[in-house]
């Protein structure tokens, strides 16, 4: 993981937290997002890596 995928990282939970913070439906919602969202970039990420 690079230095700005860490902080985008970090960004988007500081942001979670906040949305959490005023309104815990709203946080759930936007965490699960952010979890898929990753995850998705990270196995996008390794399925490109083995094609070399």
């Amino acid at each position: 993981m690079d230095t700005r995928t860490l902080l985008l990282l970090t960004i988007a939970a500081v942001g979670v937290g906040y949305a959490a913070y005023r309104d815990p439906k709203l946080g759930a919602a936007i965490a699960v997002a952010v979890v898929v969202v990753t995850l998705l970039a990270y196995f996008i990420k390794e399925d490109d890596s083995n094609k070399l």
